[in-house]
């Protein structure tokens, strides 16, 4: 039996691990979300957490790493739920819908919890040179995410493809930031679905 095969308490290590570093992650995100990464310490992430900061470093090597880890998991479930709206879509498909289930289940994803909203879109900008190249590749990943899913939909982005995906993923970026931290009159999802679909229409055309 491996070390990662004992179990403690009815659970292998590896789970343990697992468990410990999503607590790290969730407390991470409420933490850094209410009182700003700058001003946030270790100290209160543990505590947040209900665990030591001998724990936190067998997970992490620095405060920032835990916030980068915090950023891929919100950025990895909308990318799931994303997935997993298309994957039910009829056949023969309709870029349409596509694109308007693929919105609705991006903005959806980061709009269950204010706290991932403004990790997201906001306390993780400005943080360090590592933290903007890291999202610089998320976004990136998201652009080849885009891309794979226009040539599955038999159509193809207009002119150079980096560049159009880009201005995709900066659209929804943008629009889903400014509607999800204005709380106040807020437009329903639909419209924000209807704006983000009519613009990716508009740069793509049939292979």
């Amino acid at each position: 039996m491996t070390t990662a095969d004992r179990r403690y308490g009815g659970r292998t290590v590896v789970a343990r691990k697992a468990e410990r570093r999503g607590r790290f992650i969730e407390a991470a995100t409420r933490v850094f979300a209410e009182r700003g990464y700058s001003t946030c310490s270790l100290a209160e992430v543990c505590t947040a957490a209900g665990l030591s900061k001998r724990q936190f470093y067998e997970e992490f090597q620095t405060r920032e790493d835990v916030l980068i880890a915090a950023y891929d998991h919100i950025q990895d479930e909308a990318a799931a739920a994303v997935t997993g709206a298309l994957a039910a879509q009829t056949t023969p498909p309709d870029p349409e819908l596509a694109l308007r289930l693929g919105f609705a289940a991006y903005l959806e994803s980061l709009a269950t919890d204010p706290y991932r909203t403004r990790l997201a879109f906001i306390e993780v900008v400005g943080v360090s040179d590592r933290m903007e190249e890291h999202r610089r590749a998320r976004r990136h990943e998201w652009s080849r995410v885009i891309g794979g899913l226009l040539a599955r939909l038999g159509v193809r982005l207009r002119g150079n493809a980096e560049l159009t995906t880009g201005l995709i993923t900066g659209a929804v970026n943008g629009i889903a930031h400014e509607w999800l931290v204005g709380e106040a009159d807020r437009a329903p999802v639909t419209e924000l679905v209807d704006l983000l679909t009519a613009v990716a229409l508009s740069l793509v055309e049939p292979e």
